[in-house]
């Protein structure tokens, strides 16, 4: 007798049973199986013969034999069942001498051969590979075994499900539900938490942002500090700042030193140390300031002003400088300094994924923003692409320079790149060291749309 089952993902049982079909829903497809595993069971004890099942489920495919004694024989998926007979279990097949015909046992000859005392077949509960004996100088196919099912194709998920926005955390509705309630997030709030998720995303390999504006005090070093901060607080540690700076980069003296005076200069002579096998992450901790409140590193560029002659890095040194960078960071946010025809300047671009073009509100900074842009769209090919892809960010530089002159600077810059973003004025930002937690609420938010519309870029 043969049977087949069909059981779908949600436990509907189709049974075809010598053709006649049936349908029935189950709870599961682990119920749906045992119901099919007890009727077959049933029907080889009324009939004294063995039923032939095959079962089609979420898990696979697979044909059984279920003795008269409830045994269970998994069956080769490339044999004909009927060539060896109903009821003989894989580890009785041996391999033949020579070439001869199987013999098909008619009925008769099958109850005459059933009198005489055999062996009971063994049964298995899973399939294995049955190894083979070879009685020949050619060597058996090896037998072909469906694999187990998994857990995740057998069973269902108890955790897969939709994402479901928490409810308000700001604002009136988030005091109100501190009070017991659950109103919904405001739409303000939600877009916050869909910037704050794009921020947070890691990339597979290193992404390097470079910031660009050849005026000085233009805003680079601001911009490069802010955004190091948003995306080493949401996307955790391995964010480097670097001042890529020949001439007196103010990165150094808008952040915090870590107990140590180390530059680039220090960095270099030990770039092909970093590189070896046996270096260690820790040990960069010598020549980066990390910034223990915002969460990432900063590379200062060599700031001994006293110095009879400083450091001048060349596009060579960038590029080591870099490899080990791109070994230890996973976002490197680099402050270009005010010279674009320098050797570094141009090392620098060929390592960015991404420009980011701060602009203060004032003619000259809006002008340096300008030339820059020509700059690389009359380069080569990765350059043109950086200039199409840029980010400008407008920053208010004074109390009286509000939303009407921020957006009057941004809509000038908005149809030669992919977007503008506006920062407003805050004291924070205009001298002294600077921490992400000191600035006011819509600026630490502008910052966070910034890094958003930076990182739908990488």
């Amino acid at each position: 007798m043969r049977m087949t089952a069909v059981i779908d993902p949600a436990g509907t049982l189709e049974l075809d049973l010598g053709g006649e079909k049936t349908t029935a829903p189950y709870p599961s497809v682990m119920d749906a199986r045992r119901s099919v595993m007890s009727t077959a069971t049933d029907l080889a004890a009324e009939t004294s013969t063995a039923t032939e099942l095959h079962i089609e489920d979420p898990s696979g495919s697979r044909t059984i034999l279920v003795q008269t004694d409830g045994a269970i024989v998994e069956q080769d998926a490339e044999s004909d069942p009927t060539e060896s007979g109903p009821g003989q279990p894989v580890e009785a097949v041996e391999p033949v001498a020579s070439p001869v015909t199987p013999k098909v046992q008619t009925a008769p000859e099958a109850a005459v051969e059933a009198e005489a005392p055999v062996a009971a077949p063994v049964p298995i509960p899973v399939p294995a590979p049955v190894e083979a004996s070879v009685a020949t100088e050619a060597t058996a196919p090896a037998e072909t075994v469906e694999p187990l099912p998994t857990r995740r194709t057998a069973m269902p998920s108890f955790v897969d499900r939709p994402d479901a926005d928490s409810p308000a955390q700001a604002g009136f509705r988030g005091v109100l539900n501190q009070f017991g309630l659950k109103l919904a997030a405001s739409p303000a709030e939600l877009e916050q938490r869909r910037d704050e998720k794009t921020v947070s995303q890691h990339w597979a390999g290193p992404r390097t942002i470079t910031v660009l504006n050849p005026k000085g005090g233009a805003g680079k070093t601001p911009t490069v500090i802010c955004l190091s901060a948003v995306f080493a607080r949401l996307g955790g540690s391995g964010v480097l700042a670097w001042d890529n700076n020949n001439s007196l980069g103010s990165l150094g003296w808008r952040t915090f030193d870590a107990g140590h005076e180390a530059t680039v200069v220090d960095l270099l002579e030990q770039t092909d140390y970093f590189m070896t096998a046996n270096a260690r992450a820790g040990d960069l901790a010598s020549y980066v300031h990390h910034q223990p409140s915002d969460q990432y590193d900063v590379l200062r560029s060599d700031d001994r002003s006293g110095a009879k002659k400083r450091h001048e890095v060349t596009g060579d040194e960038v590029h080591r400088l870099y490899s080990v960078a791109a070994k230890y960071y996973r976002l490197i946010l680099m402050d270009s300094g005010n010279t674009e025809r320098g050797d570094n300047w141009e090392a620098m671009i060929g390592h960015s994924d991404q420009v980011v073009i701060p602009v203060k509100s004032v003619d000259d900074a809006a002008e340096g923003a300008s030339r820059v842009l020509s700059a690389l769209r009359a380069g080569n090919e990765h350059a043109q692409s950086l200039a199409d892809r840029a980010v400008v960010i407008v920053l208010g530089c004074t109390p009286s320079h509000g939303p009407a002159k921020l957006n009057e600077l941004a809509d000038s810059f908005r149809p030669f790149v992919k977007s503008v973003v506006t920062v407003p004025y805050d004291p924070s930002l205009i001298e002294g060291r600077i921490r992400f937690s000191s600035m006011l609420p819509q600026t630490r938010r502008a910052w966070l749309r910034a890094a958003a519309q930076i990182a739908e870029g990488l």
